[in-house]
């Protein structure tokens, strides 16, 4: 069982006054909570903060589950010594309720939000990281526990967006919708990449008159249904404007492709929002067989269909 400090017991009343339940049994939260205090006001080494990550493991959930990915290593120490060995990238401490503490080896970095939400969603353990920039967040089941400088807040997971995502698009593939759905949430949102994706459901022979294509940029053959493809896409868009296309197999077209609008989509769409949202709001108009994925660059993630925007993500909070 953990011991509590009354820095301990702080944090737990800030996270109810935000409105931010932590995930598990009463020893688990504890625990998370020793280690969520630990990131957040880390030691001071040659004037230097560390950096650092945890997981929080529930009942007899271990890491076997990625172990074709990890090495797990005894530590048979204090903790306060196990955490020195912690870099939230590589290496993390692996704790569970029962007393034992783990190191957590990694093959490859997971320092991205995305990579953690994979192992988090695989493992069902919460993870703590203390981010480069400082930043301090807590992986669950349902989302992100992030402290944005002011207060802590939560923001849902891709996944929890997918069954409303589903009913606006339901002859869209499962997967698809996930992909795109990963790519905006976790990737590009945080990042404040902003970004649309037009996906063609139904393709029609006309449709390319609807499309400016003489600045795009062709795509090698990546995918929004190969995770393995997403750093790719990420470092391309964080230097692309416009749309791009993904087909409904989740191929991805050409990148920064102007929407065009009709004259009758121009008199029926007024949106107050930018011109990433009101070109998107229109082509879905103009072409109904067409969805758009917009991301803005303040976070949050907007579906368009028909012309109608719904709202998916609010994003990353101020």
């Amino acid at each position: 069982m953990a011991e509590l400090t009354r820095a301990h017991e702080r944090l737990r009343e800030e996270l109810a006054d935000d409105g931010v339940t932590l995930p598990g049994t009463p020893d688990e939260v504890d625990l998370l909570l020793t280690e969520l205090e630990y990131s957040w006001r880390p030691p001071i080494f040659e004037n230097r903060s560390v950096i650092y990550g945890s997981f929080v493991l529930p009942g007899e959930r271990s890491l076997v589950e990625i172990d074709n990915l990890v090495e797990l290593l005894d530590l048979d120490m204090p903790i306060e010594q196990a955490r020195r060995f912690s870099d939230g990238r590589s290496s993390f401490v692996v704790r569970s309720a029962d007393g034992s503490t783990q190191l957590a080896c990694f093959r490859r970095t997971i320092q991205y939000e995305a990579d953690l939400v994979e192992i988090e969603q695989a493992t069902g353990a919460a993870i703590v990281q203390r981010t480069i920039m400082g930043v301090s967040r807590v992986f669950t089941p349902t989302g992100v526990v992030e402290w944005n400088g002011h207060r802590w807040r939560h923001r849902p997971s891709a996944r929890v967006y997918l069954p409303s995502v589903r009913s606006a698009v339901p002859e869209a593939p499962r997967g698809l919708l996930q992909g795109l759905l990963d790519l905006a949430v976790h990737w590009l949102s945080p990042a404040r990449i902003g970004a649309t994706f037009l996906l063609d459901l139904d393709p029609r022979p006309h449709d390319d008159h609807g499309l400016d294509i003489s600045a795009a940029l062709p795509s090698p053959h990546l995918s929004v249904l190969e995770r393995h493809h997403y750093p790719a896409l990420f470092a391309v868009l964080a230097q692309t404007d416009l749309a791009t296309l993904v087909s409904a197999h989740g191929d991805v077209g050409m990148l920064g492709v102007g929407l065009r609008s009709s004259v009758a989509s121009e008199a029926a769409i007024h949106l107050e929002a930018g011109m990433r949202h009101r070109s998107a709001a229109r082509y879905t108009w103009d072409h109904d067989h067409t969805v758009a994925f917009v991301v803005s660059e303040d976070g949050p993630v907007t579906l368009f269909r028909h012309g109608t925007a719904i709202p998916v993500c609010l994003g990353v909070p101020d």
